[in-house]
């Protein structure tokens, strides 16, 4: 038998790299034929998602000055910056659904008899939930509504739900104090959705704060707006905390710390407004893992 050459140790090492390197070349041409000309036979095997994007800069929505025109619903839809990003798929069904005419019909009407301007009901009287759309449009359509600032929507959303319209709150053993159908034998949750309506003070509202994302933040948002017009007269009679301005029209974090503490700058307001301006400065909405 004819004995093969010898190969010494570096003519091995030297065809096996060339070999490497050509099986490279080759991946490398297939990789850029898959990708940019996306072959039939394989994209129809592969799911490309395109990566999602917060709405881009335009016009935004800022805060308006008491006694402002505030934009119709009209104006408002038409007005959202639409975009596919939606960090809450799980809102799917609530921001799709709306409220009927007769649950709109059948709230109660905002006036002196739950401490409020009889101005307040031309406010309440304006509120329809009449939107669908991705969460971020939904927050900023209720922005535009009633004339917030944006972020400070977005922001408070972000503190009392992480933007989960299926958030529930305000655990209870009192059973008169539970939305119907929510007792369970042990207790119940008082407050509902993406902006945390309690219940007690909106019975009128349920279920819809519950199940219709758009109706739930803008009812919240139409209570912060009527505060912040002063016609929340209630607060007259609220003392704060030392350094503080009694109630008046125009401070709208003070009305954000209203909402949740229902006083005017008292301690458990200023630890609320202190968590939402955080959130607000840090842009919390677009953190990675938000």
């Amino acid at each position: 038998m004819k004995k093969r050459p010898k190969l010494y140790f570096f003519q091995r090492w030297t065809n096996k790299w060339n070999f490497v390197v050509l099986l490279m070349i080759i991946a490398a041409v297939l990789l850029t034929v898959f990708t940019t000309h996306k072959p039939q036979w394989l994209w129809k095997r592969i799911t490309y998602t395109a990566p999602l994007q917060a709405p881009s800069a335009g016009k935004r929505f800022t805060t308006l000055p008491p006694g402002a025109i505030l934009p119709s619903e009209s104006e408002c839809t038409s007005r959202v910056r639409r975009s596919s990003w939606e960090p809450r798929p799980d809102n799917t069904v609530a921001n799709q659904r709306i409220p009927t005419v007769q649950q709109i019909a059948g709230m109660e009407p905002w006036g002196p008899a739950i401490g409020l301007d009889i101005k307040a009901d031309t406010i309440r009287k304006q509120i329809t939930g009449n939107f669908t759309g991705t969460t971020d449009e939904i927050l900023q359509w209720v922005a535009c509504k009633w004339g917030i600032d944006e972020d400070i929507v977005r922001a408070e959303a972000t503190q009392e739900s992480y933007w989960y319209q299926s958030q529930q709150g305000d655990w209870t053993i009192d059973r008169s104090l539970c939305p119907p159908g929510t007792w369970n034998g042990k207790g119940c949750f008082q407050s509902y959705g993406i902006l945390q309506s309690k219940y007690i003070y909106n019975t009128t509202g349920w279920p819809m704060i519950r199940d219709d994302t758009a109706f739930n933040a803008e009812y919240v948002y139409g209570v912060i707006r009527i505060c912040y017009e002063g016609w929340t007269t209630y607060l007259h009679d609220r003392t704060p905390v030392s350094g503080y301005a009694p109630y008046h029209a125009g401070d709208i974090w003070g009305c954000v710390g209203r909402w949740y503490s229902g006083g005017w700058y008292d301690q458990d307001a200023l630890v609320y407004i202190n968590n939402v301006k955080t959130y607000l400065a840090h842009r919390q909405w677009l953190q990675p893992g938000f």
